[in-house]
């Protein structure tokens, strides 16, 4: 088992930055299952503008951009931000795709505006998950969608076996916790799936105007 700093696992996980930290994110070999999963059961579409909450190095942004969408993606990691610009340079220099260092409960985007939002790998370190959720809610547009991965408790034995350190940094969610905020936030949600080895994918739909 890894010793790692609270310092350290802010340094690679929480607030990731640095070498490592571009590194790890860049070729974030364990994330893949997660985002080949979140693809197949929600593919941005050519006309669609996409929002990236938790945009990490930019991997899973570079990929929704293929699709031809415009995109929005935030992370609080100044360094990730800047990474996910260098990899996606093309798409931010034409227009495509907007950057922003944000915080998750509290998005620069206008309400109404997304056609789908993408959470992957990000939703754990969120302090203040309800409200993130919110905020994810607030800026689709009736009928827009949700895909968040995270991981469930019995992730959490898993997690402590590399690191104590980062156990106790992550949350663990129940998908029916996770169901409850969501229904909160105005969102119903429309499926639930395993990712092998990587926790669960989460769908939701923002709910049509009355």
């Amino acid at each position: 088992m890894l010793k790692l700093s609270s310092t350290m696992v802010d340094r690679i996980a929480r607030r990731p930055g640095g070498l490592l930290g571009y590194l790890l994110y860049r070729f974030p070999l364990g994330h893949k299952i997660g985002f080949d999963l979140a693809l197949r059961r929600l593919p941005p579409e050519r006309n669609d503008l996409v929002l990236e909450v938790g945009c990490g190095g930019g991997v899973f942004l570079r990929r929704l951009l293929k699709s031809g969408c415009r995109a929005v993606a935030i992370d609080h990691s100044p360094d990730m931000v800047a990474n996910s610009g260098r990899l996606n340079a093309r798409a931010l220099a034409g227009g495509r795709l907007t950057l922003h260092e944000a915080d998750a409960a509290a998005l620069p985007v206008a309400s109404g505006t997304i056609d789908k939002v993408y959470c992957l790998n990000a939703f754990f370190f969120f302090p203040q998950p309800s409200e993130s959720l919110k905020e994810m809610a607030r800026v689709l547009k009736p009928g827009g969608q949700l895909a968040l991965v995270t991981s469930p408790p019995a992730f959490r034995r898993q997690i402590a076996r590399v690191s104590a350190s980062m156990a106790e940094t992550m949350r663990f969610d129940e998908p029916e916790t996770l169901a409850r905020w969501a229904h909160d936030a105005g969102l119903v949600p429309v499926e639930t799936r395993d990712v092998a080895g990587a926790g669960y994918l989460f769908i939701a739909t923002r709910e049509e105007a009355a």
